[in-house]
């Protein structure tokens, strides 16, 4: 059984850390000292746990007039069972919550289909970022 919730307390703020350590880091060599930032102490976190045991994760935190949404990270096993899709579904009704009807995230180039299942559409050219090709992408959700 999947199930995604915010993260509650230091322990689950851990678990995903530790999950966004093994897929961003190890898997894809991006530098652990800009892995974790200083976004971090502001975002709502949430975190994805298959039978108890953690899977994914991802933060939203408003900026400006949008909430921004990153650092969504699910463990090679857990791919394509559409953990990725809850964990984005959740960290949009927390924003939602807070009174957010535009998103925006940087996704990795690889990832733009992926979202745009989500409803959301390419708003900028290929940049660099961590070494990896990223687009920025936007959605309205209501």
């Amino acid at each position: 059984m999947l199930i995604v919730k915010r993260v509650e307390n230091k322990f689950e703020l851990e678990q995903a850390y530790k999950i966004r350590i093994e897929v961003f880091v190890k898997e894809q060599n991006v530098p652990e000292e800009i892995e974790l930032d200083e976004y971090d102490n502001i975002a709502d976190h949430v975190i994805a746990c298959r039978n108890g045991e953690p899977v994914g994760c991802g933060r939203v935190f408003l900026q400006d007039d949008y909430a921004r949404i990153g650092r969504v990270a699910v463990l090679p096993q857990e791919r394509k069972k559409g953990t990725g899709k809850l964990i984005c579904e959740k960290l949009i009704s927390i924003a939602k919550e807070k009174g957010a009807k535009r998103f925006v995230l940087d996704a990795q180039v690889r990832a733009v289909g992926f979202y745009q299942k989500l409803g959301f559409y390419v708003t900028s050219d290929v940049f660099m970022d961590a070494g990896i090709e990223h687009v920025r992408m936007e959605a309205v959700i209501q």
